[in-house]
């Protein structure tokens, strides 16, 4: 077989592995999505605060918060919309869900891994005044599948979340029903297993743990999910609606061995978020020192008392925020 044949048998069969996969994959529930359907379909009257993120704020006691708030003379009701796996391109595509609650703060945790770059098309933005054909990210997004239109807008998270319900329909008794985290928390399931700290020399240098494992945050005009993340905002504010932005605690050891290029990047992505919309990003990923409350370098335990200064420092960073509004 010629070298032209060998190129095009491999051509061809990637070509029909990937339309079965994808076919398969759109047929399917987008079950994270109606999920989020469901929830935001409900009445949720009086003040509300939507807290977001991934599963770094899993530590957050809404009802802590909440306690905070209404001690201090504001009387919201917080919810925690955090949700494993999530990311600012999944907020994008139910932002018309959670503007229709008419929020008055949203508040996001931001980490390292908000803006990891790994498993996404990475195409450097072309200036404005430059005219360039639409991306087919772009064209794709507009077509409507028969149920997984989050394979279109979110291939990563609907595959990620997909699987994940599967899993747990095949393996899994789900009989009994899941228990919420905390109250006012309908994405994030309990876990005992996030109660137990891992032993503190776990964290000492050159242990697995803190070994920084090369996920790349490529730089702000080539990076996606930062530039959904500017565009939730964006949404937001042209609602009415306040934006908090906090970055999420990390352990000190594994910071420190974080490249230097990386957290300049990083710093210079929270410089810009202040820049661009005038208000502070609080930082909280280099604030944590005690090593006896982390699960691994950027989770700390939940559901333990000593994490609680985790929720009260969220309500701290809101009643500064509404002082100021």
């Amino acid at each position: 077989m010629s070298l032209k044949n060998t190129l095009f048998a491999i051509s061809l069969s990637f070509s029909l592995a990937f339309t079965i996969f994808f076919v398969i994959f759109s047929m399917l529930p987008d079950h994270t999505y109606a999920q989020h359907e469901k929830f935001y379909s409900q009445e949720l009257p009086g003040k509300k605060i939507f807290l977001f993120g991934s599963s770094q704020i899993y530590a957050i006691n809404p009802e802590i918060v909440s306690d905070v708030l209404n001690e201090s003379g504001f009387n919201y009701t917080v919810f925690h919309l955090g949700q494993g796996a999530s990311d600012t391109e999944e907020l994008i595509r139910t932002s018309d869900l959670i503007i229709s609650q008419k929020p008055d703060v949203v508040i996001y945790g931001v980490a390292y891994h908000t803006f990891y770059s790994h498993g996404r098309t990475i195409v450097e933005k072309p200036s404005d005044s430059v005219i360039h054909p639409p991306r087919i990210q772009d064209l794709l997004s507009s077509l409507s599948l028969p149920t997984n239109n989050g394979l279109l807008d979110n291939p990563k998270f609907a595959i990620i979340n997909t699987i994940n319900h599967f899993y747990r329909i095949q393996f899994m008794d789900i009989e009994e029903p899941s228990t919420p985290a905390y109250l006012n928390t309908p994405f994030f399931n309990y876990d005992p297993n996030q109660i137990q700290p891992v032993d503190p020399s776990e964290f000492e240098i050159g242990s697995t743990l803190i070994n920084y494992k090369g996920n790349e945050i490529y730089p702000i005009n080539k990076n996606r999910t930062f530039d959904s993340l500017k565009q939730f905002i964006h949404k937001l504010q042209e609602n009415e609606i306040e934006v908090i932005i906090f970055t999420t605690p990390h352990n000190k050891n594994w910071l420190s061995q974080v490249p230097i290029q990386q957290k300049e990047i990083f710093d210079s992505m929270l410089i810009n978020l202040e820049t661009e919309f005038n208000f502070k990003v609080y930082r909280l990923h280099d604030k944590v020192s005690s090593m006896s409350v982390w699960k691994d370098h950027d989770h700390l335990v939940a559901h333990n008392p000593e994490t609680d200064f985790y929720s009260e420092e969220i309500a701290k960073i809101i009643l500064d925020r509404i002082d100021e509004i």
